[in-house]
């Protein structure tokens, strides 16, 4: 019995084994099915994300937060995947519960790889928050961590990220380097979508340096990645930046056809501003060729998708293309209404801008408060632990004694600190005035050095008869002498302006007969410099303006004249003149060479002159546009200066009617 006994509970414990077993290798089953289903949802996620669709990618990815089995470095892979696509759908509260999730998991791995592309994410969150500087910290130290790193992809992200901050920074020959440091990386690790998207930045890049035709080289290699992707998005983008490349080089064919490109690719999106954007392309291109039909037809397109988007840029853009077609069709009453509300969205934009630097600069200085609030209490945390040690009463003594001998020291070094900083400031304000006024007369002393110059060797050569052309001689002379005076006089009238004691003698002038006056003196100074002349002139109807004809003599004369001198030729001028019910309206546009953005702001300083970009031959004196802007402020008008249509500038001048 007892023999029986103890088979029968063998073979009953060989079965629980059997059993358990059986249930052991049917969980590992399941775990490697969870696994190999994991790695799928993961592989279609990404596929989603790179389609754009990222909505969609997180109702994939989600479900994956629930599998139990999963490693620190699928753990890494899923909450980094769920940051990128809740950053791109603008969810940032969630990107960065991901993102630090990853970051924390990164840490208890230990690799520097892992650790560097938490950086670098967190990086392009707070760049998308605005907080450049926190987003620079972020992707160096992200760099710093791929020192010996073989990762190519991974490098050429954090390039690429530090590379877009500082073309938000609006230094474009850095972003420049860094875009294409990144693309040495990317085309290391051969994925076709990295290099097509580096390269397009880079293009973006290039097209802001007015470089177009290199950027049409690199759009062109850029298609060639993207032809074997489904990727409409960068598509649309890379052929409606193509459109306005050829557009800027003067062929208008291939703009069209590329625009048209741009708005197919467009359409396969689901985005309204892609759709916006590739369409007002294609309506630049047909003002471009005057297709009146066609533009109407684009514009009313756009007006379409602009009512599913609020975004006053957009606007702003479909207001302008509004106006231009309206001139196009002759329609100026209408034109200068939507001119009206282009410079009302212009001023809300400026204003939007200043609100959000302001609201992101408080977020900054809220969060190194509550930095500075967590450190103070984590000390003072510090000195109560220490301080119960000793006596009670002691303690209260010391305390006391210290925080008031604090207290004292810290209000004596901040009084002095203030004190120090007011007159370090006033010395600062006083030698600044002091360098303003010294490189005034030096450029002043070597604008006259010149011409006096020029003087001294014509009459030596005339009083020791050196010179066979007397006739010439005085020529020189008395050019250089009207030169001086020009010279002296602007300084003068400077002088003046600053001075208030500049008066104006406003009389009544019929519109049509001053500028049929203005048209013929023009044309002769643009002939007389080899240039063609377009007259645009839509004042027909007999008004008139009350105003001091010397000072506008000068204003139209002087930049005119600049024009003239700093036009490449062949070349041409045209002079715009329009009029509204209050105001006349005066532009002048010239051909190349232009103005870079970075010195168009500083072309009312005083003697200030472009030496890189314009001719270096010309006699200007650099007070000329100076001058202007200071009649024109006593005048009551204003004026303004930005790129032309035709490659060099556009200047256009702002007077009342009546004042």
């Amino acid at each position: 019995m007892l023999i029986l006994s103890f088979s029968t509970l063998a073979v009953a414990d060989a079965k629980i084994k059997k059993i358990e077993t059986s249930v052991a290798n049917e969980n590992l089953d399941i775990s490697r099915k969870s696994l190999d289903s994991f790695f799928e949802q993961m592989e279609f996620a990404k596929s989603l994300r790179k389609a754009s669709n990222h909505k969609k990618a997180i109702e994939v990815l989600k479900p994956l937060l629930n599998y139990t089995h999963l490693s620190n470095t699928e753990l890494f892979k899923l909450h980094t995947e769920l940051g990128i696509n809740h950053r791109r759908s603008l969810l940032l509260k969630n990107a960065t519960t991901h993102y630090l999730l990853a970051k924390k998991i990164a840490k208890e791995i230990g690799e520097n790889e892992l650790l560097s592309k938490a950086h670098s994410n967190l990086g392009v969150l707070y760049e998308t928050q605005s907080n450049l500087s926190l987003a620079m910290q972020e992707q160096t130290k992200a760099l710093a961590l791929l020192d010996k790193s073989s990762n190519w992809g991974l490098i050429a992200s954090v390039y690429y990220n530090l590379a877009e901050i500082s073309s938000r920074l609006n230094k474009l020959e850095e972003a420049a380097y860094l875009y294409s440091k990144a693309l040495e990386n990317d085309k290391k690790s051969q994925d076709k979508f990295n290099i097509a998207s580096t390269n397009l930045s880079l293009a973006k890049i290039t097209i802001k340096q007015t470089n177009y035709h290199l950027a049409i080289t690199q759009l062109i290699s850029t298609l060639e990645y993207l032809s074997s992707l489904k990727a409409p998005q960068q598509l649309s983008v890379t052929h409606r930046l193509l459109s306005l490349s050829y557009m800027k080089t003067n062929r208008l064919n291939k703009a069209f056809k590329h625009a048209n490109k741009s708005v197919s690719f467009a359409l396969d999106t689901d985005s309204p501003i892609y759709k916006a954007y590739s369409l007002m392309q294609l309506l630049e291109v047909s003002l471009a060729k005057k297709n009146i039909l066609l533009s109407t037809q684009t514009l009313h397109k756009i007006q379409q998708q602009l009512e599913h988007i609020d975004n006053e840029v957009l606007l702003l853009k479909y207001h302008r293309y509004s106006a231009l077609l309206l001139e196009l069709t002759g329609d100026l009453e209408k034109a200068i209404l939507h001119w009206n509300i282009v410079d009302s969205y212009h001023n809300i934009i400026q204003v939007n801008y200043l609100n959000e630097a302001t609201t992101n600069y408080m977020h900054q200085v809220d969060s190194l408060v509550q930095r500075q609030k967590l450190i103070t209490s984590e000390q003072n945390n510090i000195v109560s632990q220490a301080k119960l040690k000793t006596q009670r009463l002691e303690k209260k003594i010391w305390l006391l004694a210290y925080s008031v001998v604090f207290l004292l020291c810290i209000l004596i070094i901040s009084l002095y600190y203030i004190k120090h900083r007011k007159a370090k400031y006033k010395a600062k304000l006083y030698q600044s005035s002091l360098n303003l006024k010294d490189k005034m007369l030096a450029d002043i002393s070597h604008e006259l050095r010149t011409p006096l110059s020029v003087l001294k060797l014509n009459i030596e050569s005339l009083e020791h008869d050196l010179q066979e052309d007397k006739s010439l001689a005085y020529q020189k002379i008395n050019d250089k002498i009207s030169q001086l005076n020009n010279l002296i006089s602007n300084v003068y009238q400077l002088s003046q302006v600053d001075n208030a004691s500049m008066s104006l003698n406003n009389q009544t002038y019929s519109i049509v007969n001053l500028f049929k006056t203005y048209s013929e003196d023009l044309k002769s100074m643009a002939e007389h410099k080899g240039l063609t002349f377009i007259i645009d002139n839509a004042v027909s109807q007999k008004q008139s303006i009350f105003i001091d004809k010397h000072k506008l003599d000068q204003i139209i004369y002087n930049i005119f004249n600049n024009a003239c001198l700093y036009t490449n030729n062949p070349g041409l001028i045209r002079f715009k003149v329009r009029l509204n019910p209050t105001q006349l309206f005066i532009q002048v546009d010239d051909s190349a060479p232009g103005v870079s953005e970075s010195h168009i702001e500083h072309l009312f300083e005083r003697l200030y002159r472009v030496e890189d970009t314009r001719s270096k031959s010309v006699d200007g004196s650099g007070l000329g546009l100076s001058i202007c802007a200071s009649l024109l402020k006593l005048m009551q008008g204003s004026i303004k200066i930005k790129k032309g249509k035709y490659g060099g500038l556009c200047v256009r001048v702002l007077l009342p009617l009546k004042y």
